[in-house]
């Protein structure tokens, strides 16, 4: 959690509403290129994301799953699962892909294609 001292009082951002501030910008700008976006509600007993997942949905020229993080390691981390689930699913016709936003530094946008068992990336 960060606090922010102000002069008059003291302002906590917690992750959920500093993860909806980034969602929202990675939304504009998809909107912006033409796409239509969607997230799942939030719920208090299942999973706000797609297939445990994704965190938008965006179709247009391309239909994509998006994963947004704002955590370098959670990245790396939700990369990983990604690949394991592309890998699983064999899914195709949709582009995967996830993006990290640091601050003061623009968009880190990675696609997650499939791979074989050896671990060269399939062509589609």
């Amino acid at each position: 959690m960060v606090i922010y001292v102000g002069v008059t009082d003291i302002e906590m951002v917690s992750k959920t509403n500093k993860g909806n501030r980034i969602e929202l910008m990675a939304r504009k700008e998809l909107e912006a290129d033409g796409y239509l976006c969607d997230r799942k509600n939030s719920s208090r007993w299942a999973s706000n994301d797609f297939f445990g997942l994704f965190d938008i949905l965006a179709i247009g020229k391309h239909t994509k799953l998006i994963q947004i993080k704002s955590n370098r390691s959670d990245f790396y981390k939700a990369r990983k699962e990604i690949q394991e689930w592309v890998n699983e699913n064999k899914i195709k016709g949709v582009i995967f892909e996830i993006w990290l936003k640091e601050p003061r530094i623009a968009w880190r946008r990675e696609k997650v294609k499939p791979q074989n068992p050896t671990g060269s990336v399939l062509t589609r």
